[in-house]
């Protein structure tokens, strides 16, 4: 290879002096390139893989073998004269393709001008020529043998093998993954709880996730398979895994109700309270049309706010909206409770919308303002109020045991048999099922109704109780035994 000297121009340009840098040129008989379709597979007619630049000598040798083997294909090969008898070669002769990464001009690759250029002119001189080509194990010709049988075995290969390995972990992976996913999918459609204070694999009960991914495991051999042959840091049953399932699954629920709303005007339904670990939560439901003209309420996100100022909550509503790409300038209603953070007519939630979206308008929730009313007018009437503070004492003296409310069961059971045997009653499907006493709710009117239902249809069966109550209360010894 010749060397020569190179300026650097730019150092030129600042009156320094000037480093020599050395640039290897590349001899003028040897290729830079080539083109695949002028490959030649006749040995003696191509160009030798020495003649190409060393960076694509492995793409030309390549070339070369997908080309495959070579034979000449005559209806009849030129005879030689041997003494008295003229031979010839026939078709089914030999093919070679070895030998591609040989070099010329050196002694130990014994055969590469015969084998590749020159030929043979008898079949003695060939014979021992192939043995002395080939050689020992170790020979330059075996292995060229092994790495060209190497090539064409792509199975083989560590690239393949990994290939292989890496398909079979996915698919592996996919049914755990899918496993796990049907398990979330259950447990939140049921609104079941996910875990408990034991997962460990010695538990007795590790909880509703595990437990049914360990049943769905014991049914199904494949997903076994895909659980003990897998890594156990990838079985996707932990925690972690548990937590992102399920936002994933809130995240699709939530895609789709964008994509039911799309560019509508809507409403926004918002009230606060404390879940049981005291934290005050703001849930956010969203009220429009669909296509089909029909009232959609749709919850879309649960909140923690520190802080339940109207500006706090203001913020937070933003930002929710914010994040599912909702327009302020879309909302047409908010509806609150009576609170003053919410309805405050100048500091207020509603009033600061407002002042952003006139057309926003506030409404109080209609259910919450009846039961504002209800409760003052029970209040106000002195005959409703101690009507209802009766009933709540009955119900409670009724269901204050476990062998109370056996007892007020077993009596219904008996005055329904009582009734169907009098014809007082029919029989039907669905009918005088087993039922409780209800207590009425504080901040729920409609509770009041179901307990009065509920203690109209069994009326009789308390009485009995009351009489069992009254009873046991008047003799002391035997309520020390273990009263009702």
């Amino acid at each position: 290879m010749r060397r020569f000297l190179v300026p650097r121009t730019s150092i030129e340009k600042m009156n320094v002096k000037q480093p020599e840098v050395e640039v290897e040129e590349t001899p003028p008989n040897v290729a830079n390139q080539f083109n695949p379709n002028e490959i030649v597979r006749d040995p003696r007619c191509r160009k030798q893989i020495h003649e190409y630049a060393p960076d694509i000598q492995d793409q030309v040798r390549r070339a070369y073998i997908l080309k495959g083997l070579t034979q000449p294909d005559l209806a009849r090969f030129p005879r030689t004269q041997f003494g008295s008898i003229q031979e010839h070669f026939v078709k089914h002769g030999i093919r070679i393709i070895h030998g591609l990464n040989t070099p010329p001009g050196r002694a130990e690759h014994f055969g590469y001008e015969v084998f590749n250029k020159d030929g043979f002119q008898d079949w003695k001189h060939a014979s021992k020529g192939f043995k002395d080509h080939i050689g020992s194990h170790d020979s330059k010709h075996n292995s060229c043998v092994k790495h060209y049988d190497d090539y064409n075995n792509k199975r083989q290969s560590v690239t393949s093998i990994f290939a292989r390995a890496t398909r079979k972990s996915e698919e592996l992976y996919k049914i755990r993954l899918t496993c796990s996913l049907d398990c979330t999918r259950y447990l939140l459609a049921q609104g079941i709880a996910f875990r408990g204070h034991d997962e460990s694999s010695t538990s007795l009960n590790k909880r509703n996730f595990r437990e049914m991914v360990d049943w769905v495991k014991s049914n199904d051999e494949k997903v076994r398979d895909a659980f003990d042959c897998g890594p156990k840091n990838c079985t996707m049953t932990s925690g972690d895994i548990q937590k992102e399932l399920a936002t994933c699954c809130a995240h699709e629920v939530t895609k789709v109700i964008m994509e039911e709303l799309g560019d509508r005007q809507f409403s926004v339904l918002i009230d606060e309270s404390r879940d049981i670990s005291v934290k005050e939560q703001m849930a956010v439901m969203l009220r429009f049309l669909n296509d089909k003209g029909k009232v959609m309420e749709q919850f879309i996100a649960l909140h923690h706010v520190k802080y339940t100022t109207s500006e706090a909550l203001k913020d937070a509503l933003y930002g929710i909206l914010d994040r599912h790409t909702l327009s302020i300038s879309k909302i047409r209603g908010q509806g609150y409770d009576g609170a003053s953070n919410m309805r405050g007519e100048f500091n207020g939630l509603q009033r600061k919308i407002i002042d952003e979206n006139p057309y926003a308008f506030y409404v109080h929730c209609y259910a919450h303002r009846l039961q504002l009313v209800v409760v003052f007018v029970a209040s106000s009437c002195s005959s409703i109020h101690d009507f209802f503070e009766y009933i709540s004492l009955i119900v409670t003296t009724t269901s204050a045991s476990c062998k109370r409310k056996d007892a007020l069961k077993e009596a219904q059971h008996q005055d329904i048999l009582n009734k169907l045997e009098s014809g007082e009653i029919s029989q039907g499907k669905g009918l005088h099922q087993s039922s409780s006493l209800a207590r009425p709710g504080d901040t729920r009117w409609d509770s009041h109704y179901t307990t009065l239902i509920r203690l109209d249809q069994m009326w009789s069966s308390v009485l009995e109780v009351l009489s069992i109550v009254d009873e046991d209360g008047r003799e002391p010894s035997q309520a020390a035994g273990g009263e009702l």
